[in-house]
């Protein structure tokens, strides 16, 4: 599917992810500021009207009780309440042509969970257009920049984001950015050798950054951490939100490598 050629409205939920391509080379993984516009699949698109001024950052009082690195770790169990999955049951779309999936290798996160949020998703690998463009977000899945760090926590920035829909990241919206604070972050990681079981990162979210437009407004996020990142608006080139993550611990996982069916949006 041929990514939008103008900013396009959509429906609450059906928001777009922050995927822009470089100004001299199209990176599958990458969003800049060229000229002051923000370059949104090749287009030169101011950010409109639309947009606040100036990035919001709302940060964890230091003097608080670090709730996430102390005391019994989240659930193993599915985070997603019944009432909620059955609440955002998603509608069908077409599927994705598994030969597009690019694999996962050991190392790479493979399942994201906010269980304060009913966030449960696969991660995968950005797709590629058959020339090595950036394609087009899928839908049911999120997606990580691996030119960006390792799911380590420890190198560089571990950078996850997907639609700002309910049954993927809407969550991150339905809470304000002081109710964010302290949630659990979860990522489960393929292991580096056979026969092992999934290794499990734990975050806890000690910043919130609305607004964001640019790779300018994170550069200073410190190595180590976890960026879930989605869209704030109805506009494929509108700001952008990010929640991040400190990084607390690594255990083995009791999941298992999640069924990855991704969708094409409409």
């Amino acid at each position: 599917m041929l990514p939008p050629t103008k900013p396009k409205s959509r429906t609450p939920r059906e928001r777009m992810p922050f995927r822009h391509i470089g100004s001299t080379i199209l990176l599958a993984t990458s969003f800049i500021l060229a000229a002051g516009a923000l370059v949104t699949w090749g287009i030169d698109q101011q950010i409109g009207p639309w947009a606040p001024d100036g990035v919001v950052v709302v940060t964890e009082d230091p003097s608080a009780e670090p709730s996430g690195s102390a005391g019994s770790p989240t659930p193993e169990a599915d985070p997603s309440d019944p009432a909620e999955r059955s609440r955002t049951t998603p509608p069908p779309l077409p599927p994705v042509d598994p030969s597009l999936l690019v694999p996962s290798v050991a190392g790479d996160p493979v399942r994201v969970l906010v269980s304060g949020v009913w966030i449960n998703l696969p991660v995968v690998r950005p797709p590629l257009e058959g020339d090595g463009s950036a394609r087009f977000p899928w839908c049911r899945v999120a997606e990580w920049m691996p030119n960006k760090g390792k799911a380590d926590g420890k190198t560089g920035i571990l950078f996850i984001y997907a639609h700002s829909r309910y049954w993927e990241f809407g969550g991150l919206l339905d809470k304000t950015p002081k109710q964010m604070l302290g949630q659990i972050i979860e990522v489960d990681v393929l292991p580096t050798g056979t026969g092992q079981k999934l290794l499990r990162l734990r975050y806890r979210v000690t910043e919130v950054r609305q607004h964001i437009s640019t790779w300018a407004d994170i550069a200073d996020v410190p190595n180590g951490r976890v960026v879930l990142q989605t869209s704030e608006t109805d506009r494929s080139d509108g700001p952008k939100m990010v929640v991040i993550g400190k990084y607390i611990d690594t255990t083995a996982s009791t999941r298992t490598t999640p069924v990855t069916k991704p969708q094409i949006c409409e």
